[in-house]
């Protein structure tokens, strides 16, 4: 064993810089999406919009149909309420015939693909307020609860 030097007993030097970083690693893969919980009131999920005076669904939201059905199947304890919104400007039997074949449109839609029609209600279930003309709304609410 050699010789020991002499140790002197001092303050640290101050730190020195940092060294560059690193590449970022691969990003890992997206959970599944959780469970919905409980939704005790009407909430509003998706929103369907109409041409003037048509009742027909715009291929372009043929993939909200599909992404409502899919998430109905991960959450079996929703149901789905349909709500169509009425342009005042109009009469009154015509838009009411148009609300009803829109809200039909949507429902069949939804029906068609792989929602059960046991878990769709139609009606008037939003604050009629914050309505907008042409439009359809599609809700979620637990079943059973007490604003379903």
């Amino acid at each position: 064993m050699g010789n020991r030097g002499n140790v002197m007993i001092g303050s640290a030097g101050e730190t020195g810089p940092s060294g560059a970083a690193g590449a970022q690693g691969p990003m890992g893969a997206t959970g599944a999406q959780g469970p919905a919980g409980i939704v005790a009131h009407w909430t509003k999920y998706r929103e369907f919009t109409f041409n003037a005076d048509q009742a027909d669904l715009q291929p372009s939201e043929l993939t909200m149909v599909n992404e409502i059905a899919g998430y109905m199947a991960q959450n079996p304890s929703l149901q789905i309420g349909i709500d169509g919104f009425t342009n005042p400007d109009g009469g009154a039997s015509n838009n009411q015939d148009l609300n009803n074949r829109r809200v039909e449109a949507v429902q069949n839609a939804l029906i068609n693909a792989g929602v059960p029609a046991s878990k769709i209600q139609n009606g008037a279930f939003g604050n009629p307020q914050l309505r907008r003309d042409g439009r359809v709304e599609v809700l979620i609410a637990t079943a059973g609860s007490p604003t379903a």
